[in-house]
């Protein structure tokens, strides 16, 4: 049980859950604060729900916490679907680091997706993700991680910021698969050696963008651009790298009709998608 000026990370997974399930909360977003406008979002669920608002609506009860997670975690597992089983899905928003983190915006402003690879090995606990710049980690294995809200600008690839919701996908690629001289690494780690994706990693981050379609299409919004880090910065080269271009982001071009901007796309200091990823693009040099 809550009450009116209840305060924490308690307060945050009610107003996440209410977001989810299309209850905005415009003003003060998950804030951490039980005020007038989560209390007033929870009495909008309750009655959608065919459930009676007791009297005392400064008051949030176990069992209204109850439905309202129960039906949180249903709409979860219909949004992510079978490729994203509950257990492979983990919501760490509430305790992500908000360094990298800057305003809302609308889901209207929500154009596109940015692939990254975080070029290091983060690993499969959900909470050592919550430290890192993008909305969401895509693990080795197949875990789906939501570090934050889609309506936050998080500065994850340059001047993409602000339209676009970004996912990392862990490990160390190559730029060009194959070419030891593209592979990126550490001067404190010379002895690092290149990843190839796993194909739980690329199922998960496919279902992944699949997801991100449908929320923002959900919320009134439409992604039509899927890009690489690359495109707006001139030293992310081999982000995400050309295995993981071609194995999440080229079949979803054709299956879902994004493009990545085309032959020449990029913005501030860019470089665009070469032909060594996209065959397509000839003359394009990496």
């Amino acid at each position: 049980m809550l009450n009116r000026g209840s305060k924490g990370d308690d307060v945050r997974k009610i107003q996440s859950a209410l977001i989810e399930l299309g209850y905005d909360l415009p003003r003060w977003g998950v804030d951490g604060d039980l005020g007038t406008e989560t209390v007033d979002a929870m009495a909008r669920f309750l009655r959608d729900h065919d459930k009676n608002v007791d009297d005392d609506a400064d008051v949030i009860s176990d069992g209204e916490l109850e439905l309202l997670f129960s039906m949180r975690g249903r709409e979860q597992q219909a949004l992510v679907g079978p490729a994203l089983p509950t257990g492979r899905f983990h919501d760490v928003r509430t305790i992500a680091s908000q360094e990298n983190v800057g305003e809302r915006r609308g889901w209207g402003h929500i154009d596109g997706i940015v692939l990254h690879q975080t070029a290091c090995n983060l690993g499969e606990k959900p909470t050592r993700w919550a430290t890192v710049g993008a909305h969401f980690g895509v693990t080795r294995a197949g875990q789906v991680v939501w570090m934050h809200d889609f309506e936050r600008v998080v500065w994850h690839a340059n001047l993409f910021n602000k339209w676009t919701v970004g996912i990392e996908m862990d490990g160390t690629y190559e730029g060009i698969e194959g070419r030891s001289n593209t592979f990126w690494h550490p001067p404190d780690e010379p002895h690092r050696e290149p990843q190839i994706p796993t194909d739980a990693l690329v199922s998960a981050a496919q279902a992944t963008v699949h997801w991100i379609c449908a929320e923002v299409a959900r919320h009134g919004g439409k992604i039509t651009k899927l890009l690489a880090h690359r495109q707006a910065s001139n030293q992310r080269q081999s982000d995400p790298g050309s295995a993981l271009w071609k194995r999440v982001a080229m079949p979803l071009h054709a299956e879902l009709g994004l493009t990545d901007g085309g032959r020449d796309y990029t913005v501030g200091t860019g470089a665009r998608i070469p032909e060594d990823w996209n065959s397509d693009y000839a003359g394009n040099r990496y």
